[in-house]
């Protein structure tokens, strides 16, 4: 009896230990950040991309030799980004990455269907080394595109 007694206590004290130390808060990083200018919130985060609906658009883009590269890319739209930052009233942002290239986007850009943070193109999530995202403007030529983006300022 005092056998099954001792194994009782045993397992009511590593339960316990299991519950108690199981209890402390979680810390959780986020991947990536982008500094916010011109809006109440200072910066965008992975942990605020989660939040949002995301999307899938097909670009095709002309190689140097001709032939039609078509992507697949998964992200969510600009224009969501900027209404979770509460950003309504602007003439234009400029996207800045962390190399310091910049470009600026109209609301015609913005709200085009074709613009957005990607996180993975082709089913693939865009890696470390190159920012793990990615500002896509479909509609527009590839250098108004952003990688490893860094900062949106808002212009009034």
């Amino acid at each position: 009896m005092s056998q099954k007694r001792g194994c009782l206590i045993l397992i009511l004290f590593l339960l316990l230990t299991t519950i108690l130390c199981s209890c402390g808060d979680v810390i959780v990083e986020p991947k990536w950040i982008i500094g916010v200018k011109g809006a109440d919130a200072a910066v965008f985060s992975s942990l605020d991309y989660v939040k949002l609906h995301e999307v899938t658009i097909t670009i095709e883009t002309e190689q140097q030799d001709g032939s039609i590269l078509e992507e697949t890319w998964e992200g969510v739209y600009i224009k969501d980004v900027l209404d979770y930052l509460g950003i309504t009233d602007y003439s234009s942002i400029t996207l800045a990455s962390s190399d310091d290239f910049s470009v600026e986007y109209t609301p015609d850009i913005i709200n085009d269907s074709l613009t957005i943070l990607a996180t993975s193109v082709n089913g693939k999530d865009i890696k470390h080394e190159d920012g793990y995202i990615k500002i896509i403007a479909g509609n527009q030529p590839e250098k108004m595109w952003v990688e490893n983006p860094a900062k949106i300022s808002v212009n009034k």
